[in-house]
């Protein structure tokens, strides 16, 4: 096992400031839920950061909320590349020699893993997870084979849940529209 700080780099977010026409993309906390559902969000536009930490996202980059009850994890994907985390978000950039992204995502989101970043974050009303106990959160490391096995696994529940999300939608719309055929049937048949 391993703090994370040994196999990643963590950065904190940085201010957005909105700009008309701006030409960089912040991702905010508030987004961080509609990319978890699968969604493209309308990323905030501005002045690219001036400070040295801010890194555009890249791929196997992930996206941690330091606030809310929920620690939010995301496995960054095209629809925020280029982008900045704002405030109250962390990047977080794995070593690929070291650690799979998707397998360190798949354990930020374990329940256990979650209760112990809950337990740590501090402040009343929307508390916050200090960057330092993030990053000496221990990450066991198996194999780069194992990890890599698990991090599929991780990702084909994800892709199930998607799928059955899908197709539950589907299904309602379906059903809604049957019921209002069956409705105009009733209304606009002579022997109703």
């Amino acid at each position: 096992m391993l703090e994370l700080r040994k196999i990643c780099s963590v950065l904190s977010g940085v201010a957005v400031q909105e700009v008309e026409g701006g030409v960089a993309k912040f991702v905010r906390l508030s987004d961080l839920s509609h990319l978890k559902a699968g969604g493209n969000p309308a990323l905030a536009c501005g002045e690219f950061p001036a400070v040295a930490r801010a890194l555009a996202i890249e791929e196997g980059d992930l996206i941690i909320g330091a606030r809310g009850g929920v620690t939010d994890v995301f496995l960054a994907s095209s629809a925020v590349f280029g982008a900045f985390v704002s405030l109250d978000l962390y990047l977080v950039r794995p070593d690929r020699s070291k650690v799979d992204p998707g397998y360190l995502a798949a354990f930020l989101d374990l329940p256990a893993t979650q209760a112990m970043l809950s337990g740590s974050k501090q402040g009343s009303g929307l508390a916050r997870l200090p960057k330092d106990a993030l990053e000496t959160l221990m990450i066991p490391l198996p194999s780069m084979h194992r990890q890599h096995l698990i991090a599929e696994l991780a990702r084909s529940f994800r892709d199930e849940a998607d799928l059955l999300q899908r197709l539950a939608s589907l299904n309602s719309v379906l059903g809604r529209e049957a019921l209002a055929r069956a409705f105009r049937a009733a209304t606009t048949s002579p022997n109703s």
